[in-house]
């Protein structure tokens, strides 16, 4: 979103959370009776039904930020999933404005997830926005399995491997690796630096490149493999591989396109 220099939001409440990164530009806060200022990669944070007002600060550059509302109805609902919690209310968060760039980080994962097609990247970076919420005023988290333990992992991984033809749920690979959704995400990056669904479409790609050397069609190999269409198949690949699958099969081709120039 973007806020024209000298814009201003009067005096006003919601019913979600409200979680903004502020990409650029600056924007004077007023929040439950205290003044607050926030810069470029900032993070602000409001409770449901607290009442704000901010105006945009004059700049060269538009104010630029991208804001998620949070129901607290999900909020606990992945709390109570993940053990953190056992209340039924909605908790209030530290709310303000946070220099943080971890905060940040995990707000700009959630918003470039939800323009994906993948659901549980999706409820990952979801899960990871409510932790790091509750993390950051001090939320004391109940311990819990920290690692899936060689073992799981690979039976984790043996799963995705022997399904290669559909997407991940994060509920059946928590429940045969044994531990919480959030631990599961946290063990997969931890190991392989990307969450559970992410790496799982890797190993989709790499069977999808073995397929293609083999001479097999792309269109079969996208419906093979579980992706919506081919369309859905050459994006996911050129996004990896950084040209489509047709120009993967074809490399003969290319290197003479890229001799010619």
């Amino acid at each position: 979103m973007r806020a024209v220099n000298g814009a201003s939001f009067p005096r006003h409440t919601h019913d979600e959370y409200v979680v903004s990164a502020n990409l650029s530009g600056s924007e004077r806060i007023w929040l439950d009776g205290k003044d607050l200022h926030a810069a470029a990669q900032t993070v602000t944070v409001y409770n449901p039904q607290a009442v704000q007002a901010s105006t945009f600060g004059h700049s060269a550059d538009h104010a630029e930020f991208v804001s998620l509302y949070v129901d607290p109805a999900a909020f606990v609902e992945i709390g109570r999933d993940n053990a953190w919690m056992s209340r039924s209310v909605a908790p209030e968060v530290a709310q303000g404005v946070f220099a943080s760039s971890e905060l940040f980080r995990v707000v700009l994962d959630l918003y470039r997830s939800a323009g994906d097609e993948s659901e549980a990247d999706f409820e990952a970076a979801t899960i990871e926005l409510a932790a790091s919420l509750l993390a950051n005023g001090g939320f004391v988290m109940e311990p819990g399995e920290k690692s899936l333990g060689v073992t799981r992992l690979r039976a984790v991984m043996e799963y995705m491997q022997a399904n290669l033809d559909s997407q991940m749920s994060l509920e059946a690979l928590s429940k045969i690796g044994n531990v919480s959704k959030f631990h599961l995400i946290r063990c997969f990056k931890s190991a392989f630096g990307m969450p559970p669904a992410k790496y799982h479409m890797q190993l989709r790609l790499v069977e999808a490149r073995r397929r293609l050397r083999s001479g097999q069609h792309a269109m079969d190999v996208a419906l093979d493999l579980g992706f919506y269409d081919q369309s859905h198949f050459s994006n996911a690949f050129k996004k990896v591989m950084g040209f489509s699958p047709l120009q993967f099969a074809e490399p003969d081709r290319q290197i003479k396109r890229a001799a010619r120039g």
